[in-house]
């Protein structure tokens, strides 16, 4: 007794993109297939021809091939039939087809399809594939657009809506949830970056001096002023390009998370499992941001004074290092998958070919290398700065 072995890759819809606007699927819907279709541009237009792109695929996600299918345009309202592609023989069932919208408003599609090798078919009806257009390849228009009677096919219905103005008021919308809070968060940070270089320009007056740029001192010696301006000098420097980079860092995160927000809708056309990896990355990212934020808003550890005591200093900067390797394990682990999916095939390829090298992978890649570079930096700075605090202590 043999095995028999499925070779045929899973499929997810091969459509171009992930659409989040005139796109639907009979994921739960009668018939033997599963259809998928999506608009380009997704909120369709008057003005050219618009991309209606269909994906069929069977029950196991896998694609379908020797199909026959007939496409209908119908008007919601009227329920008036508009325009219609003709029965025609598809090799196989991922496939475009263009239609220029006259006006705007609600319209339906449907998909007939039907197994041109099926036999139970009516022999017309295998045939009409094979034909030019013609009355003979075209079913009469239906008042019930579900209803497959005199059709031994699978009838999928799809609502979509086209509106003239639509798509600049989407991307206007877009534009503004995306500008809004980024600069919200910008006014904060140059505030909060204000504060802090204020705070290091007046540490030579009372508790807030550094030995050293890391610990606090209480008292001033009148006869070391030359030198201790020195040290405040270099202290107020390193510390300053410390809260540059920390700022560095924060945006670096963000703009690697909005960066895989908006490519990973086009990896749905290979799998739908980069497309939720890309997801979960870019909200990764983000979150980490966010994590750093909320530090640079707290006390760092290394201002803490040392009459307090030592077990909040340490906790503290066990904190800041678990949110610094986080982002920096995280983020070589992207570089590294990175790495090799440009190299290797990546798992559950459809097509068993490496990525293709992209404008928009070299740019995350490029932040994140730099986000390492910065997050090592940090690391390595509070790990200096927690051991002399923790000498000056047990002194």
């Amino acid at each position: 007794m043999s095995t028999q072995i499925n070779i045929i890759p899973t499929a997810q819809a091969h459509l171009e993109h992930l659409p989040h606007y005139n796109s639907g699927g009979n994921r739960y819907g009668y018939g033997d297939y599963i259809s998928f279709v999506a608009l380009q541009p997704e909120y369709g237009t008057t003005d050219y021809p618009t991309q209606i792109t269909f994906s069929i695929q069977d029950f196991d996600n896998n694609d379908v091939y020797n199909v026959s299918t007939m496409v209908e345009i119908y008007e919601s309202i009227s329920g008036k039939r508009i325009h219609v592609f003709p029965w025609t023989f598809r090799d196989v069932g991922d496939f475009s087809l263009y239609y220029q919208f006259t006006r705007k408003g609600s319209y339906q599609i449907v998909l007939s399809i039907v197994n041109s090798n099926n036999n139970n078919n009516d022999s017309l009806r295998e045939l009409a594939s094979y034909l030019p257009p013609s009355s003979s390849s075209i079913d009469p228009p239906r008042s019930i657009l579900g209803d497959v009677s005199d059709c031994d096919c699978t009838r999928t219905i799809f609502n979509i809506s086209v509106a003239s103005n639509f798509g600049d008021i989407r991307n206007a919308l877009y534009f503004i949830s995306i500008i809004a809070p980024v600069t919200l968060l910008g006014i904060v940070l140059i505030k909060n970056y204000s504060k802090k270089r204020r705070e290091l320009k007046e540490g030579q007056k009372g508790r807030r001096v550094r030995r050293g740029g890391y610990i606090v001192s209480d008292d001033l010696d009148v006869s070391n002023n030359e030198n201790n301006n020195n040290n405040e000098t270099s202290s107020s420097s390193v510390a300053d390009s410390k809260q540059l980079i920390k700022h560095l860092i924060m945006l670096l995160a963000l703009a690697g998370g909005i960066v895989h927000l908006v490519v990973f809708p086009g990896h749905g056309s290979l799998h739908i499992y980069y497309s939720i990896f890309l997801l979960a990355a870019a909200g990764a990212q983000i979150t980490y941001g966010v994590l750093y934020f909320l530090i640079m808003l707290s006390k760092p550890f290394y201002e803490v004074s040392d009459q307090q005591q030592q077990e909040v200093i340490k906790s503290t900067y066990r904190y800041n290092m678990a949110v610094n390797l986080f982002g920096f394990v995280g983020t070589a682990v992207l570089v590294g998958l990175y790495i090799y999916v440009v190299i290797y095939p990546p798992p559950l390829s459809p097509t068993n070919q490496p990525e293709e090298i992209e404008i928009a992978g070299i740019l995350s890649k490029s932040v994140e290398i730099a986000l390492l570079i910065g997050i090592a930096f940090i690391i390595r700075w509070d790990r200096q700065a927690f051991k002399h605090i923790s000498m000056e202590i047990r002194r």
